[in-house]
């Protein structure tokens, strides 16, 4: 063997001791820092920095105290990620020992009140989400003859909760206009009249009925808020009927 063979394989042993060496002081190392961040996509705060903290601390104890060899960043990815109103979370350590746990906020649609006392948020993906004492989000709230059984972390199923996936289906349309989100403030499901909107502003009551033909009800309630109610005003309504093909009928107090 030659004098470069040899000086080369030294270098490369050389490296790999340095890296290898690198490496067993790095993961031994104590995390610096824990850094938190929650991203609400422009919806209200339902968790902080503090929740995410606890979340943490039940699971896997103080990680600001552990060695980076201790800490596994994707086992803390997968817990944060089934927890109630976080869409996904991503964890990862720097080379100089701070831990990063960014965190993605699930978006609310609605609030729900159920019969049973009980009361969720629903996001976007129609799962059930967890309310959390003093932080309200403000969107729709549904409440009425909903007497379906929803736990956390369910999907809502159209089959199963028929009641509780009408009320998301009204929701997501409610809220995909603009008009009507600004408009709109709750809906409410008797077994007797079907599906009603309770307004922002105004004392009148918005019948919507079943849930057939929804997309072409609210253009209706669209048209009149643009058209009919910019001349008029609602104060003179209290009952809207959105049930009837091609037209709506205002009952004048």
């Amino acid at each position: 063997m030659n004098k470069k063979v040899i000086r080369f394989l030294a270098v490369v042993i050389g490296v790999i001791v340095i890296i290898t060496a690198a490496n067993i002081t790095m993961r031994n190392l104590v995390v610096s820092k824990v850094i938190i961040e929650v991203n609400y996509r422009s919806s209200d705060h339902i968790i902080d920095r503090k929740d995410i903290k606890h979340l943490i601390l039940s699971r896997f104890g103080n990680i600001d105290k552990k060695k980076r060899k201790e800490i596994d960043v994707e086992e803390i990815e997968k817990y944060l990620g089934t927890q109630n109103m976080i869409e996904s979370a991503n964890v990862f350590l720097t080379l100089t020992g701070k831990l990063y746990i960014k965190i993605e906020q699930n978006i609310p649609l609605l609030r729900i009140y159920c019969r049973d006392g009980k009361e969720f948020y629903i996001d976007h993906n129609a799962e059930i989400c967890n309310t959390v004492n003093g932080r309200a989000a403000n969107v729709l709230i549904a409440s009425g003859d909903i007497n379906e059984k929803l736990e956390l972390g369910q999907i809502i199923d159209s089959i199963k909760e028929p009641i509780t996936h009408n009320v998301y289906k009204i929701a997501k349309n409610i809220v995909s206009r603009d008009i009507l989100a600004n408009q709109i403030d709750q809906i409410y499901y008797s077994k007797k009249n079907g599906f009603e909107l309770l307004p922002k502003v105004g004392d009148y009551v918005i019948s919507l009925g079943g849930t057939n033909d929804l997309d072409k009800k609210l253009n209706k309630l669209v048209y009149l808020y643009k058209e009919g109610f910019t001349k008029y005003g609602w104060d003179e309504y209290s009952y809207i009927n959105l049930q009837f093909k091609n037209q709506a009928i205002c009952t004048k107090k």
